[in-house]
């Protein structure tokens, strides 16, 4: 569940990228956010993600009142969450594997079941072929899948 209250998020005061918004977004549900650029997507996701806070408003995750989160706890709440990035986020000095398992090292896997994991995932995304090879090797698509 995802619930923003009369949320507004302004830069320096001055410009808003989002006012005003409210939204509910229930257990289960599958939303697109789509709009222009500039008009305001990114800032939406960094404010569900706690990398910026909401200058005004309130934005609940999971029945947590996210605003009043403290930064410990924002791992915890990251975790919870699947985003695939429009720029990826891989790490360009390691391989697809390495890539793969160092996201699941972060999120507390433990090194046995990450060896066995990863190269079922690889395959589920059909990039068994890839492990080996770095971002640079590797179509955007390709890219995004790994992400």
């Amino acid at each position: 569940m995802i619930k923003f209250e009369n949320v507004s998020k302004s830069y320096k005061g001055e410009k808003f990228a989002l006012e005003d918004i409210n939204i509910d977004i229930k257990k289960g549900e599958f939303v697109f956010l789509v709009g222009s650029s500039g008009a305001g997507k990114s800032t939406f996701i960094k404010l569900l993600l706690k990398e910026e806070s909401p200058t005004t408003g309130r934005i609940i995750i999971n029945d947590i009142d996210t605003t009043e989160l403290s930064r410990r706890k924002i791992p915890k709440l990251r975790r919870s969450m699947g985003v695939v990035f429009q720029d990826f986020r891989l790490l360009p000095n390691k391989t697809v594997y390495e890539n793969i398992a160092f996201a699941m090292e972060i999120t507390g896997n433990k090194a046995k079941d990450i060896r066995r994991k990863v190269p079922t995932i690889l395959s589920m995304v059909g990039l068994s072929d890839k492990a080996k090879s770095y971002p640079s090797e590797l179509s955007g698509g390709e890219q995004q899948r790994v992400g």
